[in-house]
């Protein structure tokens, strides 16, 4: 099966909203917060988002944002629909992002992770992240620990 990744646009949101609503470790924004995304303006806060597409359907989407000034910039949430989980959309929706967050200036990447998610952790390890840290109970709906992981950008990270 082949897919594509490219940046998220406005069209996008209606399908985004609908996939992240069925999956937990989705981030369950707002239109006007995808819609805040897609602004550039900002020179406070940087932020991109990323669709794949298998054929035409969203099969996933990812977002990250980065504060100028700082060394790294953070993957805000990603998801993979569940029939097309195992295929690299999950991977090409981080190299986006980290790419992206490389382009902008930042020099690592970082992000926060449910510990049970071994799937996910295991694709943000492939990419160079490592284990930083941990925040206890973050998550709820089950109540959760995150792991913290961390990657360098630019050639260190792996497809």
């Amino acid at each position: 099966m082949s897919f594509s990744v490219r940046a998220m646009t406005a069209q996008d949101i209606d399908e985004v909203l609908m996939l992240a609503a069925r999956f937990v470790e989705a981030p369950h924004w707002t239109r006007r917060d995808y819609e805040q995304i897609l602004l550039t303006a900002s020179t406070f806060l940087t932020r991109r988002a990323f669709i794949a597409l298998s054929d035409s359907n969203l099969a996933g989407f990812a977002a990250a944002g980065w504060l100028p000034g700082e060394a790294a910039a953070e993957v805000e949430g990603l998801v993979v629909d569940e029939k097309y989980r195992r295929q690299g959309m999950g991977s090409a929706l981080i190299g986006a992002c980290m790419e992206w967050a490389a382009n902008a200036g930042a020099l690592s990447m970082r992000l926060e992770v449910r510990a049970s998610n071994a799937a996910a952790l295991a694709l943000y390890h492939r990419h160079g992240f490592s284990p930083v840290g941990r925040r206890r109970a973050y998550y709820s709906a089950p109540v959760e620990d995150a792991v913290l992981l961390q990657a360098p950008l630019g050639s260190e990270h792996t497809t």
